[in-house]
């Protein structure tokens, strides 16, 4: 059975944990909508979201 990803309220990572990998104690919310893959930090998009790593990001998480 698959896994739905979970995204960060903080730094909107997603991640198919019920914990954020960054922030430790902050609980992942279900509610998100779209997503960024991010390959490259250099990337204008990257840049313009303000990701510094590589990763699945979500474009909006709501509470």
């Amino acid at each position: 059975m698959k896994k739905a990803y979970k995204a960060c309220k903080i730094c909107k990572r997603l991640t198919t944990e019920d914990v954020c990998p960054v922030h430790g104690e902050e609980r992942t919310k279900e509610d998100w909508f779209g997503f960024l893959i991010v390959n490259d930090v250099n990337s204008q998009i990257a840049k313009k979201a303000g990701i510094t790593e590589n990763g699945i990001y979500a474009i909006k998480v709501r509470s």
